[in-house]
């Protein structure tokens, strides 16, 4: 690995545009994950140059995981400087504490998609997972960090609900899909967008369907 990022852990907050709860059961990597797997990767630092890595991010908390050189699932650090992660060939906007999940319509906008897993436990209990012993990390060509070792206790079963939410993205700025958002995103097309919604339209559910709402306004 040539460059590592360590990372405090998060807690995420979505506004859900549809939720599906889950008997208890021990959560799969396919929840737990926004990628199907760790992935060779990129992330972009504000005043920096990229860091590379094997690269995840964690559902539950969106915080940015990557392998250590021993093997050990560690969380990155310091994410107040992570404007962008490329995972593969998929990549992500950090804001708000959030990763979204980018569906480019043009080359500075386009649909940002959010999936947060939410925990649901009795309040007694602890949090999903836990921190336990703390690694050193040594970053190359970088700063000496700490990183934490992550307990996942992925064979312990909680209940669990996905939610989801579609926004849109301009630049490094993430915003709530509504006409007032859309209006002021395309000022051009205003008239077209308060026609659309006269004709009695409704806003788009799917990442698909946005992405082709998106391309009626883009462009001259």
């Amino acid at each position: 690995m040539k460059r590592l990022l360590t990372l405090l852990l998060l807690v995420a907050a979505a506004t859900t545009l549809r939720a599906q709860g889950t008997a208890p059961k021990a959560m799969p990597d396919s929840v737990y994950y926004l990628m199907p797997a760790f992935t060779d990767g990129y992330v972009y630092i504000r005043g920096q140059a990229p860091a590379q890595g094997k690269l995840n991010i964690c559902a539950v908390n969106h915080s940015l995981r990557f392998i250590g050189n021993d093997g050990v699932e560690l969380e990155a650090s310091n994410p107040e400087n992570i404007l962008r992660v490329i995972i593969d060939t998929v990549a992500f906007i950090r804001y708000n504490r959030v990763f979204y999940r980018m569906y480019p319509v043009s080359a500075d906008m386009g649909v940002a998609y959010e999936k947060t897993v939410r925990i649901i436990r009795d309040q007694k209990e602890t949090g999903y997972g836990g921190k336990s012993q703390t690694a050193s990390v040594k970053e190359i060509g970088s700063l000496y960090t700490e990183g934490m070792i992550f307990n996942l206790n992925r064979d312990k079963a909680y209940p669990y609900e996905v939610l989801e939410d579609i926004c849109l993205y301009k630049g490094n700025l993430v915003f709530p899909l509504t006409k007032k958002n859309l209006r002021k995103l395309f000022p051009a097309k205003r008239a077209e967008i308060d026609a659309w919604f006269k004709a009695g339209n409704s806003l788009p559910k799917t990442v698909e369907a946005t992405r082709s709402f998106l391309e009626g306004f883009v462009g001259d």
